[in-house]
């Protein structure tokens, strides 16, 4: 008895734990498995809602993994497939790919949530740097995006 019982319960845990890896990997009514799959996916929204934008290569980008350009300037965004909301090194990797590529438009780009104290943080960079402006792009904005809003 003590056998099927824990064979039951192993097997319960087992679905549920995949129910819950496949709800956390969905992106905007789409599966992606990794951050190179999430940099295209996020190319292709972008495209599709009108933006001009291009991936950057997948390693050596000096942290720029999209490029978007949009009113005559360019916006060089730091993309993060994070099971886990992102933190202020996000926002300071967009910085220095924005330096790399010489502008001041950056942004970060999450399936996750973005903390209040990250806001606060870029908020004080665009206060205190050369940065012009940073765009945090959550979960719930991509939704938007999804469904070819304009969201810079």
């Amino acid at each position: 008895m003590t056998v099927k019982l824990f064979v039951f319960c192993s097997l319960v845990l087992f679905f549920l734990a995949i129910l819950l890896k496949n709800k956390r990997r969905k992106v905007a009514g789409l599966q992606v498995e990794n951050g190179r799959q999430f940099e295209t996916f996020l190319c292709e929204l972008f495209k599709r809602a009108g933006y001009n934008a291009r991936s950057t290569r997948f390693s050596h980008d000096f942290g720029a993994d999209i490029l978007i350009e949009s009113g005559g300037k360019l916006i060089v965004f730091q993309a993060k497939y994070y099971n886990r909301p992102i933190d202020t090194d996000a926002v300071e990797e967009a910085v220095v790919a924005g330096t790399v590529y010489g502008t001041g438009y950056v942004g970060v780009i999450t399936n996750n949530e973005i903390p209040e104290t990250v806001r606060e943080f870029a908020k004080q960079f665009e206060a205190k740097t050369f940065v012009k402006k940073i765009y945090l792009i959550d979960g719930r904005t991509l939704e938007r995006l999804k469904r070819r809003e304009k969201i810079i």
